[in-house]
């Protein structure tokens, strides 16, 4: 296991996790005190929501923009750039327009991965996002593939 990407409720209960494996491959799992080391290798019955999900609805309510990026590694780029952000399990065209409710009245930048999924990805995210949020903006890294390595190329978020 190269990280754990914890999603959470409203009120930070754990649903499920989205574990990153070296070599950019990614499984899923929920608690369940029955499985293995406590934990079920599947999302059976658990309810999907945006990642950082307590952060994102906090932000909204205070007036701040919310970034919205293809996976979590470039969720933490964001944080780390003084930013709140939150993606979606599953990576791109995983996108479930229920999500989009969390942003009603947001300020929203969606950040493409620099590809044709990631471009698509953005689009669909857009899609679902209009007519719920206050405004809604797609950008693409300057360098590199995403929003990870555009800031870790010194970028900066303008």
């Amino acid at each position: 296991i190269e990280a754990r990407y914890p999603y959470v409720g409203e009120r930070g209960e754990l649903l499920f996790e989205v574990v990153r494996f070296a070599g950019k491959s990614f499984r899923q799992r929920r608690p369940d005190p029955e499985g293995r080391d406590g934990w079920a290798w599947n999302l059976r019955g658990v309810r999907r929501v945006p990642y950082r999900l307590p952060q994102v609805i906090a932000a909204v309510a205070a007036g701040r923009r919310v970034w919205i990026a293809e996976g979590e590694k470039d969720v933490h780029a964001l944080e780390a750039a003084g930013e709140v952000a939150t993606c979606n399990p599953g990576g791109a065209k995983k996108w479930r327009p229920e999500y989009a409710e969390h942003l009603r009245g947001a300020e929203v930048v969606i950040v493409a991965d620099r590809d044709d999924s990631g471009r698509e990805h953005a689009a669909q995210v857009a899609a679902t996002l209009e007519g719920i949020a206050a405004s809604v903006r797609i950008v693409e890294a300057a360098a590199g593939k995403d929003a990870a390595d555009h800031l870790g190329e010194g970028l900066g978020l303008e």
